[in-house]
């Protein structure tokens, strides 16, 4: 039977003692990494690569931040959950934006914690309906890799969550997808993170969209939700 590999990056080492035990007793095997240098290896070293990182943001030597960027950039896909500090909405608003899928508000229940991460690797296990390549918007989406293929030939690798969010409007163009519909195939029947976390994934996805040199293909369709853009 396989057990989910999880990494846990925090430099607190009590704080990090404590979890690694909360996780290991969920039976869930747990890496260890006390700071983001540390981190960056455990990801671009591990085969096959962990199923979800816990990931503290405010890490010595390269930043909790830095790593999510870095290691999105280098194509990992699997979920990164974000460690922050009780009311910290700048980390989470910026956690999210450089590729992260959930957050950690610490303190935090230790059965919440094991909840929050197993749900996000079931929802990275969990195959887009229609799995293959769905069009729309002059582009070519691969759910199973993930891959966004541009008009200009370009090509975006996306997070778990940006492949689903995308390909959710993609599936129901060119129809409004209300913010429900949005979120409930994003978290499905999850506790859902806070009520800005899918505008900021909007943002990110139409972010790395234009960077590419995409067209703009989510539109807002006021308070009614969003839309595939024709």
């Amino acid at each position: 039977m396989h057990r989910e590999r999880i990494l846990l990056v925090e430099d607190n080492r009590d704080l990090a003692a404590s979890i690694l035990e909360t996780l290991e007793e969920a039976g869930l095997e747990v890496d260890y990494a006390a700071d983001g240098a540390q981190a960056l290896h455990a990801v671009s070293t591990t085969s096959p690569p962990f199923d979800a990182v816990l990931l503290d943001v405010g890490l010595p030597r390269i930043s909790g931040f830095e790593v999510c960027t870095r290691v999105r950039r280098e194509g990992f896909r699997a979920p990164i959950l974000i460690l922050t500090a009780q009311g910290a909405a700048d980390q989470v608003v910026e956690g999210l934006e450089r590729g992260a899928d959930d957050y950690i508000v610490k303190p935090f229940e230790t059965k919440v914690l094991i909840a929050r991460i197993r749900a996000a690797i079931r929802r990275h296990l969990s195959v887009p309906d229609s799995a293959g390549i769905v069009e729309g918007g002059g582009c070519a989406l691969d759910t199973v890799l993930g891959r966004l293929s541009l008009p200009s030939g370009a090509v975006c690798s996306l997070t778990p969550l940006q492949n689903r969010l995308l390909h959710t409007l993609m599936r129901h163009a060119p129809r409004i997808v209300s913010r429900d519909e949005l979120e409930a195939a994003l978290w499905g029947d999850e506790e859902r993170p806070a009520s800005d976390a899918l505008r900021t994934h909007l943002y990110q996805l139409r972010r790395l969209i234009e960077r590419a040199g995409g067209p703009p293909l989510i539109a807002t369709a006021g308070k009614q939700g969003y839309r595939l853009q024709a």
